[in-house]
């Protein structure tokens, strides 16, 4: 059935591919992470900050220590105050039943200390700034890596030009009739089987290096594309994927490519195939 849908699909825009949605997130880059002090990566062991995004709403806990080097526990819900980059909201100390016995609703407590504020830079970095009882502390933070994903596996994809396209023709909607991964480390290698405006089946093989940024990543490297049938290169470039998010049921990410005819803005993605 999806070989049969991708041959309806608008033909392959160069060597734009890809996508199904760009984050999890309908509002903005999705946040949702273990952040730490430092950038590009944490080196501040010991604190961290945890962001859970919903939509215009971020939910942040923040474990730090006090004066007395003892553990401290804050809270805050976090809106939008310029854009989608900058949030603020107040931050809540809370003490509440011990965790031991039956818990007490009635014996929490919320204090506002102080106010928390993030502005992104980016995907993956920012600037964290907040006062507790009227001391102020500022740090630039990044996102924890644990473990980086495997992306090997064969998916159902398809991708759509958001734009600036040049060279490219009109923006449009692609769908694969196959997208291949192979992984081995950080060295991945995105296999795109589809057919061309002529009518041929044609390939892009995307040769580049992950890079994991939490939950998040990016690929970067070189492409070639040809028809199938006779291994005629049609077209070569660069091409990286941004802002990669990775789930049980596939992957997307921001694409961008560039070759000797188009330079090209999107979106990648796929779902993985269970088959």
């Amino acid at each position: 059935m999806f070989k049969s849908i991708a041959r309806l699909g608008a033909a392959f825009i160069a060597a734009m591919g890809l996508s199904l949605s760009a984050t999890a997130s309908t509002f903005s880059i999705d946040y949702s992470d273990l952040w730490g002090g430092g950038q590009p990566a944490p080196t501040e062991a010991g604190w961290g900050l945890n962001l859970i995004q919903q939509g215009d709403v971020i939910f942040g806990t923040m474990f730090v220590y006090g004066t007395d080097n003892t553990a401290r526990w804050f809270s805050v819900t976090l809106s939008p105050t310029n854009g989608s980059t900058s949030w603020s909201g107040q931050l809540d100390q809370t003490t509440g039943s011990y965790y031991g016995g039956t818990w007490n609703n009635a014996a929490v407590t919320h204090n506002v200390v102080g106010n928390l504020s993030i502005t992104f830079s980016n995907a993956n970095a920012g600037t964290l700034t907040y006062t507790v009882n009227g001391v102020p502390v500022n740090k630039s933070i990044s996102r924890f890596s644990l473990r980086a994903p495997n992306l090997a596996g064969k998916y159902v994809g398809g991708g759509f030009g958001t734009g600036p396209q040049t060279g490219c023709g009109s923006r449009g909607i692609s769908v694969f009739d196959q997208l291949t991964v192979q992984q081995s480390g950080t060295s991945i290698t995105l296999r795109v089987d589809f057919v061309n405006g002529a009518g041929q089946d044609a390939y892009c093989s995307y040769n580049g290096t992950l890079t994991t940024t939490g939950r998040t990543g990016s690929i970067a490297g070189n492409f070639t594309c040809a028809i199938t049938s006779n291994n005629n290169q049609t077209n070569a470039g660069s091409f990286s994927i941004t802002n990669l998010e990775t789930s049980i049921n596939g992957f997307n990410g921001n694409f961008n490519s560039s070759d000797q005819f188009c330079t090209a803005t999107g979106r990648f993605g796929g779902i993985r195939d269970v088959i």
